[in-house]
């Protein structure tokens, strides 16, 4: 910390420098004596740490005042207590409100700072709010210095490498992953990487038919196979220190997706193989592109046209009339998948049952039931657009808007194309079919399929690690990284969950072993768990205070709520999906016999909802038991609010 007679000086010299301009309006000396007399009463009284902070804001400007009054008319009476007494005493208030670590870094650089970026404004602010400003300025500039103005700097290693990147560019069912797949079956060492569990499941059963030796990684699980030559992964198990021949990333246009974008980016910068297929929608084409070229890298493009034709039916939809086999029903919430599945049931109509919270596995079963031809139709919400391969010959729209985390809003192009995309599989049918509940919903579909996808503008950029190094609080850092505006086509990642995790953790600091070790703290907060389900976040605070409590993390109880139905077992498996992942991040012992039971189980009374009960999630009203509309935020049908 800087010694007090020097901070002392620095007050005197910049209220005297404020003091000696003119000032706006002029300081009106009826009634100064009296002021006076008042803050220096206040100023004795009051106790370091004690006083409000408006209190102390309002005692800076009034010393101004007071400086410009004394120096305009020279009043080296006033001056001198100024100086001498009060200036003195509005230091120790300034002090007093700093914490430990914050006055130990007040130094002549700070100084210097506020002189040079901010003159005078300790005249109009305590140093409780001036400080932050330079610290902030301090780790500003230290990003800046850690991380590459380029952001494909980061992976210098990889730009001495000779990569020659393949875009296969085309719809959804165009046989674009089918290409890139052929060639990593040929690989001798090679890597799939997809945005979905499901996806790196049906690679790693794809190369086992072909006789290729392959494992898969993903955040659920690990399947290892000896001589492995490919690797299935899920993109971000993205291995960026082994070296492959020949790589492939599925569903580049997600690049863009601001929660997740940054692990296409990434893999796209920096994984090391020498041979690289990224398949993707057109709208990807000219920002991966541009990756590509920025990193000086090589790059070939093969275009596909769709495989089966797609139309828009001329007559909307009507349900359950028109259910008919091969349709997959189209909504945009669980309880509204769960609320038409119910309904079919109720016509006699067996479904399977596919939507984001389901477990992988259970995903995979209801995705082979309907392959297989024991269910005649899916239910579905969106996950149905990220490449799962199911043999669909009509995509029904039952809802054209979705509440996206933020507001309900309609759908946009490049939504219905991956949705609408996967009717007509190939190989299965001639072509397929588009359609929509209701006349003004199915002519929006139309308008949105037919129209030209915009092209993608912005990559997705996630938080550096080397920053976690710098000398400031975690989440000091990221806000200030993020705040930090890169260089085009960049945008940073969203942080807020990451932040939310942080602030619980940080609730329990004084419990959480090595809270202060950021690199500890980063690995908790990424770690990827529904925020939104509080018994999932009360598990992760408990693992988060009692990892070094013992070899092995607590196993997770099971929580029975007689009410609770589907949900409840849901909830269990994300809690046994955090129990796999803390795990292995802490590197703690993790009973995968036990763990394997206890999914299977949970799997298996999932599955006990989703084939007889759906009737129970019908949206009726609670008084007369009429149909709801789907989708319906209420409770009641109109007839019977009218009547209350």
């Amino acid at each position: 910390m800087i010694q007090k007679k020097k901070l002392n000086q620095f007050y005197i010299e910049q209220y005297e420098r404020a003091g000696r301009k003119k000032p706006k309006k002029p300081v009106k000396e009826a009634g100064m004596q009296a002021r006076t007399a008042k803050i220096q009463k206040t100023l004795r009284s009051a106790r370091p740490g004690q006083i409000n902070i408006r209190t102390l804001e309002e005692l800076h400007r009034q010393l101004k005042n007071m400086a410009s009054y004394a120096y305009r008319r020279n009043k080296e009476e006033l001056l001198k207590s100024l100086n001498e007494e009060m200036l003195p005493r509005l230091m120790e208030l300034d002090l007093g409100m700093l914490l430990t670590e914050q006055k130990e870094g007040l130094n002549g650089e700070f100084l210097a700072w506020v002189r040079r970026t901010m003159p005078c404004a300790i005249c109009q602010e305590p140093m409780f709010t001036l400080y932050p400003k330079f610290r902030q300025y301090k780790v500003k500039n230290k990003i800046l210095e850690l991380v590459p103005a380029r952001p494909e700097m980061e992976f210098a290693e990889v730009r001495e490498l000779a990569r020659h990147f393949i875009l296969h560019i085309g719809p959804t069912n165009s046989g674009k992953t089918f290409q890139a797949l052929e060639r990593l079956r040929q690989a001798k060492n090679g890597t799939y990487l997809g945005p979905l569990r499901l996806l790196a499941l049906e690679v790693y059963e794809q190369m086992h038919g072909a006789g290729v030796p392959c494992t898969m990684r993903t955040g659920q699980e690990c399947i290892e196979e000896e001589n492995s030559r490919v690797t299935a992964s899920t993109i971000e198990m993205a291995d960026f220190d082994e070296n492959y021949d020949i790589a492939v990333i599925d569903e580049a246009q997600l690049v863009a997706d601001t929660d997740r974008g940054h692990s296409w980016t990434k893999a796209i910068l920096g994984l090391r193989a020498e041979e690289i297929h990224i398949c993707m929608s057109p709208a990807a084409e000219q920002v991966v592109c541009h990756l590509i070229q920025l990193c000086d890298d090589t790059f070939e493009v093969r275009r596909y046209e769709r495989k089966t034709e797609l139309v828009c039916e001329d007559r909307p939809f009507a349900f359950p009339d028109d259910v008919q086999e091969g349709d997959a029903l189209i909504a945009f919430s669980k309880k509204s998948v769960l609320d038409v599945a119910g309904r079919l049931e109720e016509a006699g109509i067996a479904s399977s049952v596919i939507y984001g919270s389901l477990p992988p596995e259970i995903r995979r079963r209801q995705t082979r039931m309907f392959n297989e031809g024991m269910t005649k139709v899916a239910v579905a919400t969106d996950a149905i657009g990220m490449g799962l391969n199911l043999p669909v010959r009509r995509i029904v729209f039952m809802q054209t808007d979705k509440f996206d985390g933020v507001s309900r809003r309609p759908l946009r192009i490049p939504e219905v194309k991956q949705i609408a995309g996967r009717a007509g599989r190939f190989g299965i049918y001639d072509k397929g079919c588009v359609s929509a509940l209701g006349e003004r919903e199915l002519e929006y579909i139309r308008t949105l399929y037919r129209a030209d996808e915009e092209p993608l503008t912005e990559v997705n950029l996630g938080f550096p690690q080397v920053l976690l190094d710098i000398d400031a609080p975690l989440d000091e850092l990221m806000k200030i990284w993020y705040s930090v505006t890169p260089s085009e086509p960049f945008v940073k990642e969203n942080i807020d969950e990451a932040l939310y995790l942080y602030e619980q953790a940080k609730r329990y600091k004084n419990q959480i072993d090595g809270f202060e070790n950021k690199h500890l703290i980063y690995k908790m907060i990424t770690c990827p768990i529904d925020i939104k389900d509080r018994r999932v976040v009360m598990l992760w605070l408990d693992y988060c205070r009692t990892y070094t409590a013992d070899v092995s993390l607590e196993k997770p109880a099971f929580y029975r709520d007689r009410k609770g139905g589907i949900a409840q077992y849901e909830t269990y498996y994300k809690q046994l999906d955090l129990y796999y992942q803390f795990s292995r991040r802490m590197q703690k012992e993790l009973d995968e016999e036990w763990l394997a039971k206890q999914r299977e189980k949970t799997e298996m009374r999932i599955m006990s909802y989703l084939t007889r009960g759906k009737q129970n999630y019908i949206a009726r009203c609670k008084y007369c038991g009429r149909l709801l509309p789907l989708g319906s935020p209420f409770q009641v049908c109109d007839d019977c609010f009218g009547k209350r």
